[in-house]
């Protein structure tokens, strides 16, 4: 998302998620929201228990 050449709306197409999805967990300048950090951290906790 830093990167000028990012296109969000292709971004967004290939995670199969909206641009305010993404605008949630993710700044403009690609940088981790809170919300996205609590998302990872669940990731994360699922993926160890398996």
């Amino acid at each position: 998302m830093s990167d000028p050449e990012t296109q969000v709306g292709d971004l967004c197409s290939q995670l199969g998620i909206s641009r305010q999805t993404l605008y949630r967990h993710v700044t403009p300048e690609g940088k981790m929201r809170p919300d996205g950090e609590k998302l990872l951290a669940q990731k994360t906790r699922k993926i160890s228990q398996n």
